[in-house]
């Protein structure tokens, strides 16, 4: 792991430990930590883990024990058993090939994800079976809408035609699980570009929440209710995300690992992964093999040295950079034993690195063979100006 502490060269940073502090990235080597383990969870309807009786869901899914994440593959059921989602995630994010299933066992959606976001060719059913529409979302850094290639409505009549027709969703949720809040959006498709006049109305009665005009697929105005004025205003900006994956609120909640505290303990979220999945299981997960590291994760011990490093002004002014690489010791307990430096750059960095290293004590302790055993790790502290 490396932690980069850049800072911007300004004679205002050089005067200004305030100013200092504002400047910081950090560069992430992640580990393979091998740690995964089958885990069955039951969740309730808020998708908050739960006991068995009290569940509405329950999932089979791959944990990396070590880091609380998930890693490997995922698959949610309804309590009768049927199908709700199969997939797979690369430490806690989704990623590769996806399907989505109604409650009576049919498809309802199938494609892909790479780091969290739907790529590549999608295909959508309605509950009979037929198909919805297929769908093209572009890679991740693209500017690019989504564009339809063919769409159909429930009666099975054909909409869009290689990319041009009226398009319509009635699924998008207004900020909730509770499907009573749904809204309704339509708009036209020209050579697979948005064209015309966009509208998102309530499901319930109709009603014009938000519109956007579109000239060739570039976002001409749009058009908002304001509630408080009981009126509508104009805005010169686009607002709608068009096909906001209905999965979202659902799979944010499963990988933030929410715990129902009517049935367990509010702290035991803060518990030790071993102690977490006992009680929750009822059965012991041993961990048989892991290195040393940080109970939050790498990326929070990183943020951690990152907020509380200071650049030494002299080692600024001198135009000193470099890594500081520090030996942390850690005992069977997860304790810190002993901090040293490996190799260092000056007196000024080196005592730097060392003071911020220090302030953590706890740690998850290694282990071998199912053993806590004292390990010593190593953190290269990156200072940089730029």
């Amino acid at each position: 792991m490396t932690c980069s502490i850049t800072i911007k060269n300004s004679p205002k940073a050089l005067k200004s430990l305030k100013a200092i502090l504002l400047f910081y990235s950090i560069i992430f080597i992640p580990l393979n930590l091998n740690g995964q383990e089958k885990i069955t969870l039951y969740y309730n309807y808020n998708w908050e883990i739960t006991k068995k009786d009290k569940a509405s869901y329950y999932r089979e899914a791959e944990y990396d024990l070590n880091t609380l994440k998930l890693d490997g593959t995922v698959m949610d059921y309804y309590l009768d058993g049927n199908p709700l989602m199969e997939g797979s995630y690369i430490s806690d994010k989704k990623n590769g090939d996806f399907r989505f299933y109604y409650e009576n066992g049919n498809l309802k959606s199938k494609g892909k994800y790479l780091d969290n976001s739907r790529i590549g060719f999608w295909e959508f059913y309605y509950p009979n079976n037929k198909l919805m529409q297929n769908v093209i979302f572009p890679p991740i850094l693209s500017k690019a809408e989504f564009s339809i290639g063919e769409f159909y409505d429930k009666e099975g009549n054909q909409l869009i035609i290689n990319g041009t027709g009226k398009w319509t969703i009635d699924s998008i949720e207004g900020g909730s699980l509770d499907k009573s809040s749904l809204n309704n959006l339509t708009g036209q498709f020209k050579d697979s570009l948005m064209t015309g006049v966009w509208k998102l109305t309530r499901t319930s009665d109709n009603f014009l929440i938000h519109s956007e005009r579109f000239r060739k697929g570039r976002f001409v105005d749009a058009t908002v209710y304001e509630p408080l004025f009981n009126s509508y205003g104009t805005t010169s900006f686009e607002m709608l995300n068009k096909f906001p994956d209905e999965n979202y609120l659902r799979l944010q909640k499963t990988e933030s690992f929410l715990i129902d505290t009517t049935v367990f303990p509010s702290s035991l979220i803060y518990q030790d992964v071993e102690t977490i999945f006992r009680t929750i299981t009822g059965k012991e997960h041993k961990i048989k093999q892991r290195p040393a590291s940080y109970p939050q994760g790498d990326y929070s011990l990183l943020e951690f040295i990152g907020q509380n490093t200071i650049y030494p002004i002299s080692a600024i002014e001198k135009r000193i950079s470099g890594k500081v690489h520090v030996s942390v010791v850690i005992d069977s307990l997860g304790r810190t034993k002993e901090v040293r430096i490996l190799k260092g750059l000056n007196n000024e960095l080196d005592a730097e690195a060392l003071r911020v290293v220090k302030l953590i004590n706890e740690w998850l302790p290694a282990i071998q063979n199912g053993r806590r055993i004292e390990s010593t790790i190593s953190i290269p502290v990156k200072f940089e100006i730029k």
